[in-house]
């Protein structure tokens, strides 16, 4: 089983885009809004080194990071990287 961990805001299009891929995918994901300004937010995104928008980790079942992707992340290269890493799925 794979998740996705998605760090975004409602400002940014191609986190809007990536919306919809999820979606679509039927794919478990944690959206982390970079907007909030909490420190309990603005911390995690500083441990994860989240400088760009969209921000996406693929976890394995133990929560581990499989890989990361950071910038724009079409369907076709989401697929890929499901097939590639999660063949399972």
């Amino acid at each position: 089983m794979v998740k996705v961990r998605f760090f975004g805001s409602s400002d940014c299009r191609d986190c809007m885009d990536l919306f919809v891929t999820l979606n679509k995918a039927q794919v478990e994901y944690e959206y982390i809004d970079t907007l909030d300004m909490s420190d309990e937010v603005q911390a995690f995104c500083d441990e994860h080194k989240v400088d760009l928008l969209p921000h996406v980790q693929f976890l394995d079942v133990e929560g581990k990071i499989v890989i990361e992707h950071v910038g724009p992340l079409d369907e076709n290269r989401f697929i890929k990287y499901l097939m590639d890493y999660f063949p399972q799925y």
